[in-house]
């Protein structure tokens, strides 16, 4: 059997989606409640490899099983053995074609900033707190730029393949949500840093240090050499992917 499941999950406490050999990630708890239900070890498949201290609230991952325990029932068992910053939100056959990352079509990432004075308490490591104010208007015209299918070279990190850097990216927006403002694209797949490179270069832009052209020209150029600076991975969340 075939399961699909999504997941949310705060990353604060996480060195990221992917098991290592150190530190605490998300698919070694998962692997290890899978054990729990189960009695054995499962090969699990995720949409995407999230960054050290990013979140989730639609990753979805899959994993095959003998068919024992039913996927609801799997939810709840999984849930009671995996810890607080972790939870299984559905969980359902598919087909055996079903693939998490293969079948995915699209990813919808979200990137948090704060921008009053005051360092934010109920929101700490779930945003990038500025203490300048941010101009939406111009951040949302300088991320109209990369819609489009772009070689990412110069937003993505440097490990990235160079064959396979050039992406679509199907939306761009930035909208402000009292003292929040978000970032929000959707695109077919996100190189590793990308997300968290185009915050930082729309922050200068917002922060007006930059003219908005220049996040159009930096892409264009398809140089590692100008990279802006990365932002906070604490300010990421993995919304949703789109099946």
């Amino acid at each position: 059997m075939n399961i699909k499941v999504v997941l949310e999950y705060d990353g604060s406490d996480f060195a990221g989606w992917q098991q290592q050999a150190r530190g605490r990630t998300v698919e070694a708890e998962l692997k290890r409640a899978l054990r729990s239900v189960t009695g054995r070890d499962h090969v699990v498949y995720a949409a995407g490899r999230t960054d050290a201290g990013a979140h989730a609230e639609g990753q979805v991952a899959n994993f095959h099983t003998d068919g024992r325990i039913g996927p609801r029932r799997l939810a709840a068992a999984l849930n009671a053995r995996l810890p607080e910053d972790v939870s299984v939100l559905s969980a359902e056959e598919v087909g055996d074609e079903f693939h998490a990352r293969y079948s995915a079509r699209w990813r919808r990432y979200r990137y948090r900033f704060c921008d009053r004075p005051s360092r934010p308490a109920l929101e700490r490591g779930r945003c990038w707190h500025l203490r300048g104010r941010l101009r939406e208007d111009v951040m949302s015209e300088a991320a109209a730029e990369l819609i489009g299918r772009h070689d990412w070279t110069s937003y993505c990190s440097a490990s990235e393949p160079a064959a396979s850097r050039v992406r679509e990216m199907r939306s761009a927006t930035v909208v402000r949500r009292g003292d929040f403002v978000e970032l929000e694209l959707v695109a077919e797949g996100f190189l590793r840093g990308l997300v968290r490179s185009i915050a930082g270069a729309l922050a200068e832009v917002g922060l007006g240090r930059r003219p908005v052209g220049w996040v159009g020209q930096v892409l264009g150029r398809a140089d590692r050499r100008m990279a802006p600076r990365t932002a906070p991975a604490g300010g990421l969340t993995l919304m949703e992917v789109i099946y």
